[in-house]
């Protein structure tokens, strides 16, 4: 079975902890959603928007771990792009958060994994337009915190302060 990664599962080294039979395909972009933040990675449906993640082929008992992890089907939901299975949040399950850092570090880590650049990518999952002034030294942590704080309308306190 295939399976679409878009936050901590994009993360090969923790993905073959959870599930030792996952193969990493490559990257793949799922259409029609937009990434958002309930403290853990979530999708909501977003016409002409589009999210890029990590394609898996997994196994069935790769899958129950899964299920296991997710919190299915009690936190989220499965949801199938053809022959492709990803979930999703349970609408009300959690209000929009920002993510945990060592959450959030382990998924930037992911996307490097399968070829994706952590900050524009991550721009774009957000639903935001490509933009040229996405700052490319510093600590990549810190820069991906402000980028889904400004798209939550969030202020952050200090946002030199960002540490993992």
């Amino acid at each position: 079975m295939k399976y679409f990664a878009y936050g901590s599962n994009l993360n090969i080294k923790h993905m073959q902890w959870r599930c030792q039979n996952a193969v990493p395909l490559g990257a793949y972009t799922l259409q029609g959603y937009q990434l958002v933040f309930r403290y853990y990675a979530d999708l909501i449906p977003a016409q002409e928007k589009s999210v890029k993640g990590g394609l898996w082929e997994i196994s069935e008992e790769d899958e129950k771990l899964l299920d296991r992890y997710e919190g299915y089907p009690s936190l989220y939901e499965k949801y199938y792009d053809g022959d492709i299975m990803f979930y999703r949040m349970l609408d009300n399950a959690r209000d929009i958060e920002l993510p945990g850092l060592g959450y959030l570090d382990g998924m930037l880590e992911g996307m490097e994994n399968f070829g994706l650049s952590p900050l524009e990518d991550l721009n774009n999952n957000l639903g935001e337009p490509p933009t040229q002034g996405l700052v490319k030294e510093g600590d990549l942590l810190q820069h991906a915190m402000r980028l889904i704080a400004d798209t939550m309308g969030i202020k952050l306190l200090d946002e030199d302060s960002i540490t993992v």
